[in-house]
């Protein structure tokens, strides 16, 4: 019976991704088809379940954050942020590369963005990363280190996990925060031992910096960017003290940077304003369609009883064997669906099977998230990948051949984070959450 509702499902998937549609319209075929032909009921309840989708209270947080990014993205604070890195980290080996991977995973903190800050930092540091160490593990480290952004809170991906599955976004985001640590520290170490000298020896770190590097000092790093670096503090400090919800922690964030770039550093104006809404609005829109067409998709399939089968599917595998299919599949996921999507398809179906073998859904969430934020930078559809392509013109072939390493640094981390749970559910633990 399962075979007979999936198949359909699949190639009714593959087929409209083939034929180059949206993916969401991918997905909207496929619950048209659920709901016509397997539940054979009414368009009208399809209909109102969409509409309903895009009317929760937590989906707020996503345009604030997606807006923060946005105006980081258009001014020099992502430049501002790296400059603190680079400056701390210039006597280590590696480390302007080391000061690139932190500075995303810190941007993770303010904007959950993983393609802004491939673009931000990629535009930073990729002249001076190539000219250091070689272009292959500069592109790489670009590339795949945008993806930290999807893991380190707050995170849009977790607040599309939180909705989908019903579980606590601000819990999400404090499991979050040490897994993202463990994947920082796995890529620093392997930084560490592949670079063999240091980078500060000549050129700029940007356009947007008048002086060499060589005369980036710790204090005036700190002078120049101390707001940038208060931000995910601000942020981080009111969700895990409870005094904001992530959505006003995303409305704060994303005033705080107007206002630190419109009014103090003065990198923007009002001419570059409206861009910004624009694209900031284009990017919402995206993520709500899918949203939208993904929870229909997921009710379709609940009322089909596709997870009841799974879950039946999976009673004598035991929790090891499922989260090692788990993790298969999801990596094979994250490399053709955006993260939003899979997350939409998935989680609700899998949900009641990994609470069945004692997954905490918090730890699901993580699983879920590293998994997704792998696939955005592995060949051939990563849209990191494409991202690195654009922002630094060079080939897609080149991108691709560099992330390899970095795919297998990953995937070590998310090893660990599956097979040891305490690493996401500690800190709740401690906070009491």
């Amino acid at each position: 019976m399962l075979a007979q509702i999936l198949i359909p499902v699949v190639v009714i998937l593959l087929i409209l991704v083939a034929l180059n549609s949206p993916i969401w319209v991918a997905i909207f075929g496929a619950t048209l088809y659920l709901q016509i032909f397997v539940n054979h009921m009414n368009l009208t309840n399809l209909f109102t379940g969409i509409f309903e989708a895009c009317t929760k209270t937590s989906l707020l947080a996503v345009p604030y954050f997606i807006l923060a990014g946005s105006i980081i993205a258009s001014s020099s604070l992502g430049t501002r942020l790296i400059n603190i890195f680079i400056a701390l980290l210039r006597n280590i080996r590696g480390g302007l590369a080391i000061a690139c991977l932190v500075a995303n995973a810190i941007f993770g903190a303010i904007s959950g963005s993983a393609p802004a800050a491939t673009a931000t930092f990629g535009k930073v540091v990729y002249e001076p990363l190539k000219e250091a160490h070689g272009k292959k593990l500069s592109l790489g480290l670009i590339t795949s280190s945008g993806a930290l952004s999807t893991v380190i809170p707050p995170s849009i991906t977790l607040i599309i996990f939180g909705v989908a599955t019903e579980t606590s976004i601000s819990r999400l985001f404090i499991c979050g925060f040490l897994p993202g640590i463990v994947l920082v520290a796995i890529v620093a170490v392997y930084l560490f031992i592949v670079c063999k000298e240091n980078a500060f020896a000549t050129s700029t770190v940007s356009d947007n910096c008048e002086d060499d590097i060589q005369n980036l000092t710790i204090k005036k790093a700190f002078k120049e960017g101390i707001l940038v670096l208060l931000l995910p503090v601000i942020v981080l400090g009111g969700i895990y003290s409870g005094l904001c919800t992530p959505t006003e922690s995303g409305a704060i964030a994303a005033l705080y940077s107007f206002i630190v770039a419109f009014f103090v550093y003065k990198d923007l104006k009002p001419s570059n304003l409206m861009g910004i809404f624009k694209d900031s609005a284009k990017t919402t829109a995206q993520i709500f369609i899918l949203i939208a067409v993904s929870t229909a998709f997921a009710q379709a399939a609940t009322i089909a009883q596709l997870p009841l089968m799974i879950q039946g599917m999976f009673s004598g595998v035991g929790k090891i064997g499922f989260l090692l299919i788990l993790n298969i599949v999801l990596l094979i996921v994250g490399c053709f669906f955006d993260s939003s999507a899979g997350i939409l398809i998935f989680a609700p179906m899998l949900l009641g099977t990994a609470v069945s073998l004692g997954i905490s859904p918090l730890q699901l969430g993580i699983i879920f998230t590293v998994n997704l934020s792998i696939g955005m930078f592995t060949p051939p559809f990563g849209l990191n990948i494409f991202v690195s392509q654009s922002v630094l013109k060079v080939s897609m072939s080149d991108v691709a051949k560099s992330v390899l390493p970095f795919i297998g640094l990953y995937v070590l981390g998310l090893f660990l984070i599956t097979y040891i749970p305490q690493i996401s559910l500690i800190l709740p633990q401690l906070l009491g959450q």
